[in-house]
């Protein structure tokens, strides 16, 4: 139990920004950054005119150490008009806390100050996430829902798998048919490669240029996610439910 909880903080804490990430824009899909933030941690689908995002996040990853079973965890996550306070927020009836970042206010549940905080009837089986906004300083009441995902697996690469700079594939099976989002990140140097908008027709193949730049460890993250726009006040809110899937890897 403590290795999950140290684990959980780490997870919550370490947060990889995706702007600059490259991405194809696409006439059906929102993929260019809009008026919300990621400080979840995880990555999130761009939302085009976004100004904010409610995402419900399932994250499973294998352990690093051996022995151990893998991590999952689920987290709720909301960013709304650029770190706004709009009130009270809640998915499905679950209080979902503020935290302040960059004298910004993000709600997070679990976060770093209550790592070990879980979310009730959230589940990744493809029933609803029913978001509540109570809504203040700008913001107006948002009220909404979407289906989640199911779960998928990950077949390959394996974790901790070499694969080459030349190109590689990605592959997955099972799960509802959403859309895909693919993600392969450098920590160390800052080098991320994105795409979003996928078919879900289990791979994504790799090309020598979109691993450009990203040499050595680095982690490979396949998203199954929903969306639904939500209207109000004028503006636009973007829910989305995403299942994380993600193993390290050696690129060379």
């Amino acid at each position: 139990m403590k290795y999950f909880r140290l684990l959980s903080v780490l997870l919550l804490v370490v947060a990889i920004s995706f702007t600059g990430c490259k991405s194809e824009d696409s006439p059906t899909e929102p993929s260019t950054p809009g008026g919300s933030s990621n400080a979840s941690g995880q990555p999130l689908p761009k939302m085009d005119g976004s100004a904010g995002v409610l995402a419900t996040i399932q994250y499973e990853m294998a352990a690093p150490i051996p022995g151990f079973p893998a991590i999952m965890m689920q987290m709720a996550f909301a960013s709304l008009a650029e770190g706004t306070d709009a009130g009270a927020v809640s998915v499905n009836s679950n209080a979902i806390a503020t935290m302040k970042a960059g004298g910004k206010t993000y709600y997070m549940a679990p976060n770093p100050t209550n790592p070990t905080a879980t979310l009730s009837n959230v589940n990744f089986n493809g029933s609803a996430h029913t978001w509540a906004v109570a809504g203040g300083n700008g913001v107006s009441a948002i009220n909404g829902s979407v289906n989640s995902p199911t779960n998928f697996t990950l077949s390959a690469p394996a974790k901790d798998a070499a694969v080459s700079k030349n190109g590689f594939t990605a592959t997955w099976t099972g799960g509802s048919s959403s859309k895909i989002f693919v993600v392969i990140a450098q920590v160390s140097n800052g080098k991320t490669f994105s795409k979003e908008a996928l078919s879900d027709n289990g791979s994504y193949s790799f090309s020598s240029s979109d691993l450009s730049g990203i040499s050595g460890q680095a982690m490979l993250q396949v998203v199954k996610y929903n969306y639904n726009k939500v209207s109000s006040g004028g503006k636009d809110y973007y829910l989305i439910a995403e299942i994380v899937k993600s193993v390290n890897v050696t690129v060379n």
